[in-house]
């Protein structure tokens, strides 16, 4: 592999697509942050990369094989990747496929002129399945989940990809409920977050691209509702000092959450009891039979929402083992958006690999967004 994003393609036909990404050379610099919303945003979108990519360490380790392969390092950093067959794959300090659908809803938006459209993120990401990220040196899309594979070789996803969704989960006895649509939406909670009816809509609806199960959209509309409110900054959710209180955007988010679950207590309790977790030993990151299980995931985020320092919070998760990149990914949106992209280690934003890429369409994405730009830079 050469520590390149390919993999094993044997059999797989690579059809052109239609997805055409220019390079970008444009390398932020912290310097050109100047608003605390664009500090947040950054530190969604940082966050989200920086944790899926930190997370590749361990990812399907158990907590036991994470304690052996790092348990004498203070400070986790890309380089410490064993070289195994799974983590070569990527190169040193490369996301994921997690971060790779994160930026496919990115581009979507940027195509569809500032509206969501779940045909055309469909389409993109079929073809990315099929050729990843041709200009980053990819093949094909690597790390997709069992579920979204399915959903994907429907005959009829690309003009109905919600019923094809449907149709997976019906077929799989509507048991499975997998973290591959909360890994990619907290960019959701980005777009229009001036209006949570907005951000709800849009994410109801690029969770159900690929997954139909209620919990998965539950998931899913819990953070970007957490990072929309964030990103409003209502006085009732704002302290004196200027944090956040951080139990009442919970609430809210564990509220509208309820909504896209059955009208079943049985139903609000589990997911509670995900959300509100104070310790992770109990999420059972690593349990090898539902480590993909998207409240783990978001047990996960919700956790890292509740702590002050990025790297500690993360490293935390990393150590626990199972989906980690899935887990880092959501959990470093989240704490990303909280924190702001200045509180994500200088190490961790500076060396990953396609940083000036993922700049280029960072500030094709901005315009699109109703940004303040007389709010002054939080210190």
């Amino acid at each position: 592999m050469n520590g390149s994003r390919t993999h094993d393609l044997k059999n797989l036909k690579v059809k052109k697509g239609q997805i055409e990404v220019k390079k970008m050379a444009s390398t932020l610099n912290v310097s050109e942050i100047n608003s605390e919303l664009e500090n947040r945003i950054y530190g969604v979108i940082y966050g989200n990369a920086c944790g899926d990519a930190i997370g590749l360490l361990t990812e399907f380790m158990s907590k036991r094989e994470a304690k052996v392969y790092y348990g004498n390092k203070k400070e986790l950093e890309y380089e410490m990747k064993v070289p195994d067959f799974h983590r070569e794959r990527w190169k040193t300090g490369d996301w994921t496929d997690d971060t790779d659908q994160m930026i496919l809803i990115i581009l979507s938006i940027i195509d569809q002129q500032g509206e969501v459209s779940k045909t055309d993120y469909a389409a993109k990401l079929q073809n990315w399945s099929l050729k990843g990220f041709s200009e980053l040196g990819d093949f094909a899309g690597m790390g997709i989940g069992a579920t979204t594979k399915k959903v994907l070789h429907r005959e009829n996803y690309l003009t109905d990809p919600h019923q094809a969704s449907l149709n997976v989960w019906e077929e799989l006895g509507r048991q499975a409920a997998p973290n591959g649509a909360l890994m990619r939406t907290s960019i959701l909670g980005v777009f229009q977050y001036q209006s949570l009816e907005k951000v709800i809509q849009n994410t109801v609806s690029i969770c159900k691209v690929t997954h139909a199960d209620p919990r998965c959209v539950a998931s899913c509309v819990a953070l970007t509702t957490a990072i929309a409110l964030m990103l409003q900054r209502p006085v009732d959710l704002v302290k004196t000092n200027g944090e956040f209180k951080v139990e009442l955007i919970i609430d809210r988010s564990y509220a509208e959450a309820c909504r896209m679950l059955p009208d079943e207590k049985s139903q609000r309790d589990e997911l509670r009891k995900y959300m509100y977790a104070k310790k992770l030993t109990p999420l059972e990151l690593d349990d090898q039979r539902k480590m993909g299980y998207t409240y783990k995931c978001l047990g996960a985020a919700f956790w890292a929402f509740k702590q002050t320092d990025f790297r500690k919070a993360l490293q935390k998760i990393c150590m626990k083992g199972g989906d980690a990149d899935t887990n880092g990914a959501a959990a470093g949106a989240l704490l990303g958006c909280k924190l702001g992209f200045r509180s994500i280690p200088e190490s961790w934003r500076q060396k990953l690999c396609h940083k000036s890429w993922l700049d280029g369409h960072i500030q094709s994405f901005l315009p699109l967004i109703n940004l303040n730009q007389n709010e002054a830079i939080e210190k």
